[in-house]
């Protein structure tokens, strides 16, 4: 079975640009409209979302989105052999990575070490990574992943994430415990919601 990664991008945009319609989804991701269709369609069934006027996207159960998109997320983790890399997380490393599930933890200040976390580097920033290892640094889990989130990751105080919607995804695959993650569910949440009206 092929690891859902294509699924991911659309749980990614839903998640974190909603309210948003299935032909900006298929043109932002590259992938074919009948696809991303179908996904949304699945999704629906599933009271995930609903369509407003104008045909815009809606989530309606965040979290049950949170919780779905989890499940994909290990069997993509699953299928990837992530390499376990010392590295002390400064402004070098910037440009070079994204930080999530425990390590985004670490930088939204809710716990005080981001070992173990999960980092994201590209096909192209893998290889300068290598020159930051340091056995003195902090042991994160280092996935090759896809272009795609370096597009359109978030900062989050001086550093990169993928999405906020993945980082929630990748927390509950890390098996972060429920009261830590309700609480930064909702700072996600709200987070999201306000640069919504940002937008406005």
């Amino acid at each position: 079975m092929k690891p859902p990664t294509s699924r991911e991008k659309i749980y990614s945009l839903l998640f974190d640009h909603a309210p948003i319609s299935v032909p900006e989804i298929s043109r932002i991701t590259g992938m074919n409209y009948k696809y991303v269709f179908q996904v949304v369609r699945t999704l629906r069934k599933e009271n995930y979302l609903t369509v407003v006027p104008g045909g815009k996207l809606v989530i309606l159960d965040r979290k049950g989105l949170i919780f779905r998109w989890a499940k994909d997320k290990e069997i993509i983790l699953n299928s990837l052999s992530p390499v376990t890399m010392g590295l002390i997380p400064d402004y070098d490393l910037r440009d070079l990575v994204l930080f999530s599930g425990n390590s985004a933890l670490w930088l939204l200040g809710r716990i005080i070490s981001p070992a173990g976390g999960i980092i994201y580097a590209s096909e192209k920033t893998f290889k300068e990574l290598m020159k930051f290892r340091d056995p003195e640094g902090y042991p994160f889990k280092v996935y090759i992943y896809d272009d795609f989130y370096f597009k359109i990751r978030k900062e989050l105080n001086g550093y990169y994430i993928p999405s906020w919607g993945m980082i929630l995804a990748d927390m509950l695959v890390q098996g972060t415990y429920t009261r830590l993650f309700d609480d930064v569910f909702e700072t996600v949440v709200s987070t999201i919601e306000g640069e919504e009206n940002e937008g406005v």
